[in-house]
């Protein structure tokens, strides 16, 4: 340790400490969220940073205190459909663009990129009048529907993401398969897919924690409390009057659980898949 630990010239220890300060500004915020979530009401604008009798009960307080798990149900019927969309969608225009030669391919490609530049907030009122005028509102339809058409505002970066890593994979192996006598469906399915299962992963990654999230598309579409997500149920600890910051920060905490644990799961796929895609230029 002390031998690697000596290897290191000036410019390494610099790089190191500025790691060690950016992850310490990045974790500061968590570590309070931690602390407050077990803390007492009275202790929570205190000077101490650490509660002086931990409280986890304030975690079984913040699930009883609202509809935590009808609030989860709500909030996995939409990830789902929403992840199966992206994904599917997202890979087969990436097929298309990586694979088939067509007249205004790269004009097209090019205009799906440029949408990456517009906010979401653009398209806004627009889909919600669409919505409105077919009586979707107050429905789960609105925040499912668009991810099955490219939508959810990653759709350009996701087929970005995919189409990259496809132009990696080598076109022997889609000739060989049409020799067989595979057409272009079964090529994309049982090899184009399989093979580029690192982006779809970090796809899916995004698309999870894009959805579980959002906090505006729910706050938009649905209006009553029955259909609400977990995002806007953290809305319900704050009262006209005051907040119950405690155990706000435990039901924060409990939310955040499931996408931390997905994240260090699939860390590796997300990150070799978003290395590879942006190797490959093109």
């Amino acid at each position: 340790m002390q031998t690697s630990l000596r290897k290191f010239n000036l410019s390494q220890w610099l790089a190191l400490l500025i790691l060690i300060a950016g992850s310490a500004i990045v974790l500061v915020p968590l570590l309070w969220t931690v602390s407050t979530s077990l803390k007492t009401p009275a202790e929570v604008f205190g000077n101490s940073f650490f509660p002086q009798k931990w409280i986890w009960s304030n975690y079984s307080d913040a699930v009883r205190a609202i509809p935590f798990f009808l609030f989860l149900r709500n909030t996995l019927i939409i990830l789902v459909p929403v992840m199966i969309g992206t994904v599917f969608t997202g890979a087969l225009c990436a097929y298309g663009f990586a694979r088939f030669n067509f007249r205004g391919k790269q004009t097209l490609f090019l205009i799906l990129l440029a949408t990456m530049m517009l906010p979401s907030q653009v398209t806004l009122i627009p889909t919600f009048l669409l919505f409105k005028q077919v009586g979707l509102t107050n429905s789960f339809l609105p925040l499912i529907l668009p991810a099955f058409f490219g939508g959810l505002g990653g759709g350009a970066f996701n087929i970005f993401l995919i189409r990259q890593f496809m132009r990696g994979i080598p076109r022997e192996l889609d000739e060989s398969a049409f020799v067989d006598g595979a057409n272009r469906w079964q090529i994309f399915i049982r090899i184009m897919a399989p093979l580029s299962k690192a982006p779809l992963i970090a796809v899916s990654i995004f698309t999870f924690m894009g959805v579980w999230n959002d906090f505006q598309g729910p706050l938009i579409y649905l209006n009553s409390n029955e259909k609400y997500t977990l995002a806007l149920g953290l809305s319900m600890f704050k009262g006209m009057y005051n907040v119950e910051w405690n155990m706000l920060m435990a039901a924060t905490i409990l939310i955040m659980l499931p996408a931390l644990i997905l994240f260090f799961i699939a860390q590796k796929y997300f990150i070799e898949g978003i290395s590879i895609s942006s190797a490959i230029k093109g």
